[in-house]
Order: structure tokens, then C-alpha cells, then sequence
């Protein structure tokens, strides 16, 4: 289980840490919402986000920006700027009864993570893939197209859409993107080898389609 808090008071975050190690959580820290990026969420997959309330009604637009890029939402539990509140009592123990939800729904939410398509296999949640020998990490704009295409795979999946889901829906139209998407998906086959080349075809005109090359169908 990965978590982010993202706090102004450091200490607020060494207070909650022995908390977190009880459910064997990964931990990352932000003193507040200007220093997250996208590839920062992308790379971290956080489940949980332990979120200073202040810090989102001072601007939580990098937050927006990061969600709308990503390919999966992450809970947010919401807390004071007043540390001493999560050292006891009721805010605490809401946060505990979460965690223990979601320790207990990992194994549940690890399974939705991974498609397979063929001997290829796709884990959002790390964002990674692995064609049988060990797992390889995407940087984010191959993941995501390779992720989009296995989500609708043996489907034609057009240049607007796909381009929709990588960079947002301003981008549907833009032809440019197209190209990109080409150049991508070159890199795509050369990183994941010989044994991934038939699994990603292009549609003269239409779009890519994510089939398993070995299927009879």
C-alpha cells in the first residue's frame, strides 16, 4: 500500500508515520500541493493521500492537474494544519479504520490492476509491464497508450481517443498528436522487444488495435 501525505508541519508527518508502518504502508511526504507534479503521482500510485485541509482550500489545482492525467484516482483522507489532532481520539482512529480498509482490499485492488493480453501483462498500479522475464517500467505517455489500448483490447481504439486519453480531451482533435502517438509506439515496441512487435497493429486511417498475436480468434 502506497501513501502520500502531503502536510505543512513535518511533524505532523513523523506523528502519523508509526501509523502507517502498522499496516506496512510505503510512504512519501510533501510540505504542500505546489511541489506535486503529475509524473510524481504517475510514478507513485499513492491508495491513500493524507491531505492538510488548508493546503487544498489554498489551491488544488496541481492535484486536478495530476488526477486528470492519471489512470487511476487514489483516496484523499482530509486533516488539519493542527497536528495534535491526529495524535488521538476520533480523527486518528478514522484514519486507522482507512487504512485497515485498505490493507484489506489490496490484494482485491492489486487483481484489478493487472490486464493481460497474451503472454503480456499490464499493472497500473506500478506501472509497469512484463512479457514473462521480469517487469519493465514505462516511462508515463507509453504506459498510457499501451494501458489504453489493453483496456479496450481486440478494439480498434481511433487516433482522437486514444490521443483523448493520453494528453485530455483538448488534445482529441490536435493532429499532432497523432504523430506523437506514432513516435510512442515505436519506442514502445523497441523497449519491450521482438516478442511484443504483432502486439500493438495500426488501423490505415482508423487508429491501433492491441491483439494477442497468437490467438486463433
Amino acid at each position: 500500500m502506497h501513501v502520500l501525505v502531503v502536510h505543512s508541519q513535518p511533524r505532523f508527518f513523523h506523528e502519523v508515520k508509526a501509523l502507517l508502518a502498522q499496516q506496512e504502508a510505503d510512504v512519501a511526504y510533501l510540505p504542500d500541493l505546489s511541489n506535486l507534479h503529475h509524473w510524481q503521482l504517475e510514478a507513485q500510485f499513492p491508495d491513500l493521500i493524507v491531505l492538510e485541509q488548508e493546503s487544498l482550500a489554498a489551491g488544488g489545482e496541481p492535484l486536478s492537474a495530476a488526477f486528470s492525467r492519471s489512470t487511476r484516482l487514489p483516496l484523499i483522507f482530509l486533516t488539519t494544519a493542527d497536528s495534535k489532532r491526529i495524535g488521538g481520539g476520533e480523527e486518528r482512529q478514522r484514519l486507522a479504520d482507512l487504512l485497515a480498509y485498505l490493507q484489506s482490499q489490496s490484494e482485491r485492488v492489486r487483481a484489478t490492476q493487472v490486464l493481460q493480453v497474451g503472454q503480456l501483462r499490464i499493472h497500473a498500479g506500478r506501472m509497469r509491464v512484463t512479457m514473462g522475464d521480469g517487469w519493465v517500467k514505462l516511462p508515463p505517455i507509453q504506459f498510457r497508450i499501451l494501458h489504453q489500448l489493453a483496456l479496450h483490447a481486440n478494439v480498434v481504439v481511433s487516433h482522437p481517443d486514444l490521443a483523448s486519453a493520453v494528453w485530455g480531451p483538448e488534445s482529441a482533435d490536435d493532429e499532432t498528436k497523432r504523430d506523437l502517438i506514432k513516435v510512442h509506439i515505436v519506442q514502445l515496441r523497441r523497449t519491450l522487444g521482438a516478442p511484443f512487435k504483432n502486439y500493438i497493429q495500426a488501423v490505415r486511417g482508423q487508429g491501433y488495435i492491441l491483439v494477442d498475436p497468437d490467438s486463433e480468434e
